[in-house]
């Protein structure tokens, strides 16, 4: 693998070594805008210990010849390690509307404000870039920021859409017709695991996640759709800044559980994997989650060969080792020169970049079906919208939720023989189309009405 993600890989056993994360400060703001003719346009926030601002380019374009959208990063945050991925997939799309003319002939221009992870953030930067005059937003990056964006664009009545791990803090208790979601669902994430487990014939279990909505509801699903023969041992949630597992996994171990669900990603998920490879966790359990085979969660366990192939599985969005589908390759190639160019560093595939270009995708097809490009007139698109892409057709937000179709691919984290891939690819098991796996209205409203909570239909308003 390249210099860069080696350095990235040392960077990351060095933060487990001394099992912590350094998070900066939520409330630096971002710069001046750039504007710039080619494909790609940013505003730069303050860098990040692992995030390098995009760089300028030699002409500019009037303001009459853009469209602006802005989006909610994390530049600042113990989560700020893995933002190059998330925000590389963002500029991918915008170069390839760019470089097929734009929307309407306009360029699009993406203007960026950091909230650190933190949803006290969320109202302000969101307030700057409605102030900025962005058509919409995508964002925010992390789960437990989304309630807080869904209240700020049902008050301000302004589109969202973001690429998280959609809970049903958003799509149940604040629900808003102002707010979509294009990344993974945790719900579908819950059923997915599930019926894997089922297969499998497992009867017992034991949860590890983080301290998130999405992350307790992919458990709690999960043990909803297991039924009553299913026995969860144990339950522990740790801080996104966590990387201490061992009491965890010594707990694990003495309840000895048919397989191990967990939620833990990035940082978090190399800590779990490596420590509990020391304590032979990986000859007891099997684990299930996502982020199954992505780079931002694997490239620094491959680099140190203590990935645990063949004993990991879970749902994936991009399916980057596939080249039988065209134009796969290509945007893979064209994803990593992005991370190259703008961020100095080798981004191989990601299922977090992909949501974040599937979010611009979502918006660019939305703005380009329209010619009324105000708050209402973009949200009543994006209501509607339909738009293909390698991976699928007829692509959209269901009318009732707001949550996308996707196609979800359920797969084994194994080594590639061929050499080509550094990271894991996968072995697909499953392919599972949305309405395979969300829940339906009537699942929602049960939910709800189980929960206390009012169940909005949003197709009624």
């Amino acid at each position: 693998m390249k210099k860069n993600i080696r350095i990235f890989s040392a960077i990351l056993m060095i933060v487990l070594a001394l099992f912590t994360v350094t998070a900066c400060s939520g409330n630096e703001e971002a710069s001046s805008t750039t504007e710039t003719s080619s494909s790609t346009t940013t505003t730069t926030a303050a860098a990040s210990s692992t995030t390098t601002s995009a760089s300028s380019t030699s002409s500019t374009v009037s303001s009459d010849d853009v469209v602006k959208i802005g989006v909610l990063t994390d530049r600042s945050s113990g989560g700020a390690a893995t933002v190059a991925w998330a925000e590389a997939g963002a500029e991918l799309a915008v170069k390839e509307i760019n470089e097929a003319g734009g929307i309407k002939g306009k360029m699009v221009q993406l203007v960026y404000r950091d909230t650190g992870n933190d949803p006290s953030n969320v109202a302000q930067r969101s307030t700057e870039l409605k102030a900025e005059g962005v058509v919409a937003i995508l964002g925010p990056k992390g789960d437990g920021e989304a309630p807080t964006a869904a209240q700020w664009a049902e008050t301000n009545k302004f589109p969202m859409v973001t690429p998280c791990t959609m809970n049903t803090r958003v799509t149940v208790e604040n629900a808003s017709k102002y707010m979509f979601s294009c990344g993974f669902n945790a719900w579908a994430i819950g059923n997915m695991n599930a019926l894997y487990a089922k297969e499998k014939g497992y009867k017992t279990a034991y949860f590890v996640g983080l301290d998130g909505g999405a992350s307790a509801d992919s458990r709690d699903f999960f043990v909803r759709a297991m039924g009553d023969d299913f026995e969860l041992l144990g339950s522990n949630q740790v801080s996104s800044s966590s990387t201490e597992f061992s009491n965890i996994i010594s707990s694990i171990v003495g309840r000895d559980p048919d397989v191990i669900i967990s939620s833990t990603s990035g940082p978090n998920f190399v800590s779990f994997i490596n420590q509990g490879r020391m304590f032979g966790l990986w000859n007891i359990a099997d684990y299930l989650g996502w982020y199954t085979v992505d780079s931002t969660n694997n490239s620094a366990l491959a680099e140190a060969g203590t990935y645990p192939y063949g004993k990991v599985h879970g749902v994936a969005l991009w399916p980057f080792w596939l080249s039988d589908i065209e134009g796969n390759d290509e945007m893979v190639e064209s994803y990593k020169q992005i991370g190259e160019e703008m961020y100095g560093m080798e981004t191989l595939p990601s299922d977090m970049g992909y949501t974040w270009y599937i979010g611009i995708k979502a918006i660019a097809a939305a703005l380009e079906s329209t010619d009324d490009w105000s708050p209402e007139g973009v949200t009543e698109a994006l209501e509607t919208v339909r738009f293909d892409t390698i991976y699928g057709k007829n692509l959209g937000f269901r009318d009732f939720d707001h949550v996308m179709n996707h196609t979800y691919y359920y797969v084994t984290a194994i080594e590639d023989e061929s050499g080509e891939w550094n990271i894991p690819i996968g072995e697909v098991l499953h392919v599972y189309e949305a309405e395979e796996v969300l829940p339906t209205k009537e699942e929602l409203a049960e939910y709800a009405a189980e929960s206390g909570f009012t169940f909005t239909d949003l197709s009624q308003i």
